[in-house]
């Protein structure tokens, strides 16, 4: 017996240590992501009641990791190792607490697969590098379901102190995550099925001093919930897709066959091996299905009818539930196949995070970070910051965490990421007057591209990555100069280049092909330019592209050519752009597109030089939740 343990700790130590491998990989130049630069710059308060209510009741989550934070950075600054170190920690436990749950409900065979695919899970592996309420709030969750389970199931003469651990981790929950808050009440309502005529009455005084110690709480949830959410009219969240929890199944398993492949093998091989405690056991397996799908559901419908909220990171606190059922058949084997399941999967999973999902090259290469250190290389390589004018999509609080981190500052033209409404016009006129020979530019607007080639037409560095793009444009043609990868560049021959119209006539001539003829795929840039001109200085055609299939319009936009007015005696060029990242390609396989002038107003007006080009774009882009492809 002593034996058989200690060679299953020894898995379990082995799984832990491929876990810590992978989150603590280059630990010393792991960035921030948006998120969490955006919490520490909510820590910057000169009291605790300042920091609830400037600060984390105005984020969306629980107050306890911005608290959390706040005490944290104030004791050991904002370093990243130091502020990630304690959510890395939690994710390592959060895989042995996982263990010792699935190992008591089930048998540690089935513990030992839970774990192990736990700790090369892209999915566990990211969100335990992340300073925010996801690993903690899973980390609290498990607890809290150890101590529940413990309570109810486990007659060893400490009922009370899981009661109290029980307790405790469910407010802890409470505070971190919304959805956490979610489970808890899911687990607690769970309760009322097991529990007997000796535990009821704790049970109920648990559930009571959970409620209690939540209610100081309440109306920073109730005014979090007033100001909706991530979706809606101002919200950049759309509703799920009706095969969301295919992607999401998808996600979790890399996007990789062969990660597929391995747990169908694993689940045929659990049938043939399945356990004889299929009864006795039935209960877990039951409440592990059904807290993940209820979660599910309520976030998905949620998302559908009401505000879309439903996003990888808010079914994480679940998920290692659902690993535990998809695998709660599997019997105890013996140390041989343990051993062998365990690396298949430690290997498999190693292989795909860095290969398949390349995680490393994705994750260290966030895009604020990027956008100041290749701001850095590429004045030292022009000859230094007057050469240069600089704009970067980056607040004003996360460039100056850089500067002191590099200690190291340039000038730079702030540019509101969160402001979705592009100022073309203005810009235009700024771009006009400018005097340097570069324009440096950090995630600039699709149009803003084009209106810089108008003075800047060559490109000196450019560098993509995980939401961001980093270009330098230059006057004048460098001797390394980019060329980006044009898929189509052609003029769009409509009545011989040049057409008018007027008073009888809404709409121009248009253009159409597939979709396909077109683009490449779905990381491609379609770009619409047109010279247009109308003497009436109030009027506002505006260039359309529409995408349909069968005759029914899948997308529609285009733009004002007010927004793009700066000659008021003569022609100006109007651009649309569209990434076909956002739009789904493969849920469309025979769309078309048009092309054609909306003339609003029914002016007088005249186009000419209608071009359209296609180039391929940043394939990366949404790359650490997205497929590779």
């Amino acid at each position: 017996m002593k034996t058989k343990l200690s060679n299953d700790n020894l898995l379990l130590l082995a799984i832990l240590f491929i876990a810590a491998v992978l989150r603590f990989w280059n630990y010393t130049n792991m960035p921030y992501m948006h998120d969490e630069l955006s919490a520490l710059s909510r820590t910057h308060f000169n009291s605790l009641s300042e920091l609830i209510t400037n600060g984390a009741r105005t984020d969306g989550h629980p107050i306890g990791v911005q608290v959390f934070l706040y005490y944290w950075t104030m004791l050991f600054g904002e370093n990243e190792m130091i502020v990630k170190l304690p959510f890395i920690l939690l994710g390592l436990a959060s895989i042995y607490i996982a263990y010792q749950i699935a190992a008591r409900w089930f048998n540690v065979s089935v513990a030992l697969v839970v774990a192990s695919f736990m700790a090369v899970m892209q999915y566990m592996v990211t969100y335990s590098e992340l300073a925010r309420p996801y690993i903690s709030g899973v980390f609290f969750t498990l607890m809290m379901v150890w101590c529940w389970s413990n309570y109810l199931f486990n007659e060893d003469g400490k009922q009370r102190k899981w009661l109290i651990k029980y307790i405790v981790f469910a407010v802890l929950s409470c505070y971190d995550h919304h959805f956490a808050t979610l489970f808890a009440l899911l687990v607690g309502l769970s309760g009322f099925f097991f529990i007997t005529k000796i535990n009821w009455k704790g049970y109920l005084i648990a559930l009571a001093g959970i409620l209690v110690l939540y209610i100081p709480h309440i109306s920073i949830t109730l005014y979090q919930f007033s100001k909706g959410g991530l979706g809606g009219n101002d919200g950049w969240l759309g509703k799920p897709d009706p095969n969301w929890l295919l992607m999401y199944f998808q996600y979790a398993l890399h996007y990789s066959y062969v990660m597929y492949g391995l747990v169908v093998v694993l689940l045929l091989f659990s049938l043939i091996k399945y356990s004889n405690r299929i009864k006795e056991t039935q209960k877990f397996r039951m409440v592990s299905a059904l807290w993940f799908l209820l979660v599910f559901f309520i976030e998905y419908y949620y998302s559908l009818k009401v505000n879309p909220i439903i996003q990888f990171s808010t079914m994480i606190f679940v998920f290692p539930f659902l690993l535990m059922f998809v695998f709660s058949l599997l019997s105890e084997l013996n140390f041989y196949f343990k051993s062998v399941i365990v690396s298949l999967i430690l290997i498999v999973g190693i292989i795909t995070l860095s290969v398949t999902r390349k995680h490393f090259q994705l994750f260290y290469h966030q895009p604020y970070q990027e956008m100041v250190t290749n701001t850095y290389k590429t004045l030292d390589e022009i000859g230094g910051e007057s050469k240069a004018t600089i704009e970067l999509l980056i607040p004003p609080t996360y460039k100056e965490h850089y500067f002191k981190k590099f200690g190291r500052e340039f000038k730079c033209i702030y540019y509101n990421p969160f402001d979705t409404k592009k100022d073309t016009k203005a810009f235009r006129e700024f771009v006009n007057h400018l005097t340097t020979d570069y324009f440096i530019f950090g995630n600039p607007p699709l149009e803003y591209i084009q209106i810089i080639k108008e003075k800047y037409p060559y490109i000196m560095k450019k560098e993509e990555g995980f939401t961001y793009s980093f270009y330098c444009f230059s006057k004048q043609k460098p001797a390394s100069e980019i060329k980006e990868d044009i898929i189509i560049s052609k003029p769009i021959d409509l009545t011989a280049g040049t057409y008018k119209l007027d008073s009888t006539m809404e709409y121009g001539p248009a253009f159409a092909d597939k979709l396909k003829n077109l683009t490449k795929g779905r990381h491609n840039i379609l770009t619409i330019s047109a010279s247009v001109y109308s003497p009436d200085s109030l009027d506002n055609p505006t260039i359309v592209a529409d995408i349909q299939e069968d005759d029914n319009s899948l997308y529609w936009n285009g733009s004002d050519y007010q927004n793009y007015r700066n000659n008021t005696t003569g022609a100006n060029t109007v651009y649309f752009s569209k990434l076909m990242t956002d739009f789904n390609l493969k849920g469309y396989p025979r769309p078309q597109i048009k092309v054609y002038m909306w003339n609003r107003g029914k002016k007088n007006i005249t186009v000419e030089n209608v071009k359209l080009e296609v180039i391929e774009s940043n394939p990366v882009i949404y790359g650490l939740f997205e497929p590779l492809d």
